[in-house]
């Protein structure tokens, strides 16, 4: 903190912000906040003007970010102007005391008054028990916002000097629903160390996904640790190929064999780069050697077993919208969880033919990827459009928290594995089953395989760059099956009524045509149906000729023929013996296999 420094920050509030009371009613933001009626003015009146106008920038900051949208916190920014005006003279910025020191004098202040009092928070742990733990009053919880935010503000670092980097702020990439954007150097506890892995980590960031990042640094903190322990006092000369073997030994007593084999691999790379670019004063040969690397059992398929997903489903309605859609979509879809939080409002297109797509973005390709859905994925997609747009929030998001925000991964496995222990939901063995959202992703992949889904379509489907990530659950099907269907592609489609389908459109490429038609799309014995092979088995089964998603070609011309003798005969011995419902069932087909025929016949003359 600096008093010029405290100048420059305040002199950003100008306007509206500026004045010392506000009225939320005529608040200049546009992103729908709302004021409660006993709310909706915010009261400064802080014997200090300092901290006053420090109160100020903090409310500003909250409300603009969009983390505060409607005026509950008024009333608790009062409390605490109060409390502040109860104490003795107070310093030029509340930055000069630490956090821990107003913390204790606030409740203090809060319980001699009656006022504090601790909420609780009810999660599922790691072995699917309920388990409640405290959190602090409301009250506290306002003034860590407001100290944190001045903390920050007040802090002009570049953010990799600090500590605690905010991923954010440095514009890394970085899912919005990850409860946590920060990468945390503390527990790395020797100073040498830390200054270097920040320089590995800051090298890395712009190489590597977020995650990659943080498993590197979960690594590196591990290897401090041990340092710790057995090195206390150790420099970076320490790191010798001896303590490298120490270490060997140590890890197995710590972690199991799959994180055991990252952690190597990830101190590996580290030391070579730090030797590589002379960030520590090592030797530039290698250290640790393949052969040191344990090599854990081979990754198996993380699906859920049918009797699992039964019992999900059977009480999918105990979920509240918009978890209980999201568990659909994923059932259907197999997308990761954080491309199915961050889906765009818009995110459903259609093409020519009427075939509905999801289009979203990949966030660990960084692409964007369309794949078709089933009528009834594409109702549960619209409901969901209409709930959010009858909201008025202004959101571009399908499915967004109160705020208007990316929901949370966190809070999806929440209540699905809450759902799961009330329901008592269990597997084969007995135990309660726990879900991770990426299961539903290996579900339908394995799903296809018992399809017999060909191997490349489901590495377009789930849009792996390779057949690596697919073949963990995926054999190799016979790579000619998209030439020996092709041929399909340069006929003519037409519906039961006999009109031509076009295939002009943004979305009719050769790949999503080849895709939804020779694949997707059910063959039948006279042509296609449109319902995808992931939705499921047709709700209408030999209904074909009168339904909407029925699709033909010109290879499929002799069978209507003979089909359309067949009927006529049919209809004749319906007319002799007065069998009126036959004659009205046949009837309809027949004038559609007329219509076919004739489409057929005209379009390949």
């Amino acid at each position: 903190w600096s008093r010029e420094r405290q100048q420059s920050l305040l002199g950003q509030l100008s306007g509206f912000w500026k004045g010392d009371i506000w009225d939320m009613r005529a608040s200049p933001l546009q992103t729908g906040l709302s004021a409660k009626t006993k709310q909706r003015r915010l009261h400064f009146g802080c014997k200090s003007a300092t901290i006053n106008s420090e109160l100020k920038y903090a409310c500003w900051k909250k409300f603009s970010d969009g983390n505060w949208r409607n005026t509950q916190e008024l009333g608790r920014v009062h409390r605490m102007v109060k409390w502040l005006n109860s104490l003795g003279p107070l310093p030029a910025s509340l930055m000069i005391r630490p956090f821990a020191e107003w913390r204790a004098r606030y409740t203090t202040y809060l319980k001699e008054r009656g006022m504090y009092r601790q909420g609780t928070t009810s999660r599922m742990d790691r072995e699917q028990r309920p388990c409640v733990t405290s959190r602090d009053s409301h009250y506290i919880s306002t003034l860590r916002q407001v100290y944190f935010i001045l903390e920050s503000a007040y802090d002009d670092r570049p953010e990799y000097e600090k500590d605690v980097w905010n991923l954010q702020r440095m514009a890394i990439p970085i899912s919005l629903s990850l409860s946590n954007v920060t990468l945390s150097f503390h527990r790395i506890r020797q100073p040498w160390l830390r200054k270097t892995v920040k320089a590995y980590i800051r090298y890395c960031l712009p190489i590597y996904a977020e995650g990659t990042c943080r498993t590197r640094l979960q690594s590196l903190t591990c290897f401090s640790e041990f340092l710790m322990q057995e090195r206390p006092r150790g420099t970076a000369k320490a790191i010798t190929r001896k303590l490298l073997l120490e270490y060997l030994s140590y890890l197995p007593t710590r972690v199991c064999v799959s994180v055991r084999k990252s952690h190597l691999l990830n101190l590996r790379n580290f030391v070579e780069t730090a030797a590589r670019e002379r960030w520590l004063p090592i030797a530039a040969e290698r250290m640790i050697f393949d052969e040191e690397i344990p090599r854990p059992p081979k990754a198996q398929p993380r699906y859920i077993p049918a009797a699992v997903l039964d019992q999900l489903n059977s009480h999918l309605g105990s979920l509240k919208a918009p978890w209980m859609q999201m568990v659909l979509i994923l059932q259907e879809c197999g997308m990761r969880i954080s491309e199915l939080l961050q889906l765009p409002l818009d995110c459903l297109t259609q093409d020519a033919r009427g075939t509905f797509y999801l289009r979203f973005m990949q966030g660990k390709m960084k692409r964007e990827h369309t794949i078709p859905v089933s009528q009834e994925i594409t109702r549960v997609l619209q409901e969901q459009q209409q709930l959010v747009r009858a909201t008025g929030h202004s959101t571009t998001l399908l499915f967004p928290n109160s705020k208007g925000g990316v929901s949370k991964q966190q809070s999806f496995a929440q209540r699905v594995n809450r759902l799961a222990y009330d329901h008592q939901i269990r597997d084969a063995s007995g135990k309660l089953f726990r879900f991770q959202s990426h299961q539903f992703r290996h579900t339908v992949g394995t799903r296809m395989i018992n399809l017999g889904v060909p191997h490349h379509f489901i590495q377009r489907y789930l849009g792996h760059l390779g057949p690596e990530m697919t073949n963990r659950y995926a054999h190799i099907h016979d790579a000619t099956m998209r030439e020996k269907l092709s041929e399909y592609l340069q006929g003519t489609l037409v519906d039961v009524t006999g009109k031509v389908v076009p295939e002009e459109g943004p979305l009719d490429t050769g790949d999503l045509r080849w895709f939804t038609r020779n694949v997707l799309a059910q063959a039948l014995p006279n042509g296609y149906c449109a319902i995808p092979v992931v939705a499921g088995p047709c709700p209408h089964p030999n209904a074909c000729l009168n339904c909407a998603h029925f699709r033909t070609d010109a290879s499929f011309l002799d069978v209507h023929k003979a089909e359309l003798r067949d009927t006529e005969r049919v209809i004749t011995k319906a007319n002799a013996n007065g069998w009126t419902r036959q004659i009205e069932m046949n009837e309809r087909k027949r004038n559609n296999l007329v219509s076919i025929v004739t489409s057929l016949e005209r379009t390949h003359a």
